[in-house]
């Protein structure tokens, strides 16, 4: 029974994890939509999408569902 327990305690870590993404996640959003065009805009764009790559892989773990799916245009790497 123990390798039970571990596998518990995995998943219990991820869904905090995978909660914490969510939020992490929607706070980012926001931030983004106050932002002009420009630097900071492309910089919170690819937080976003390492965020939410970060959130399937614990979703995955925690069988935890993504709740944002909202897709954003990809950032350019101009600088």
């Amino acid at each position: 029974m123990p390798a039970q327990m571990v596998a518990n305690e995995v998943r219990m870590a991820s869904r905090i994890h995978a909660r914490l993404l969510d939020a992490f996640i929607d706070l980012t959003e926001r931030e983004l939509a106050g932002v002009s065009p420009g630097f900071a805009e492309e910089s919170l764009m690819e937080a976003l999408e390492a965020l939410r790559a970060a959130r399937k892989s614990y979703g995955s773990t925690a069988g935890v569902m993504v709740v944002s799916n909202l897709q954003l245009p990809q950032a350019s790497n101009a600088a």
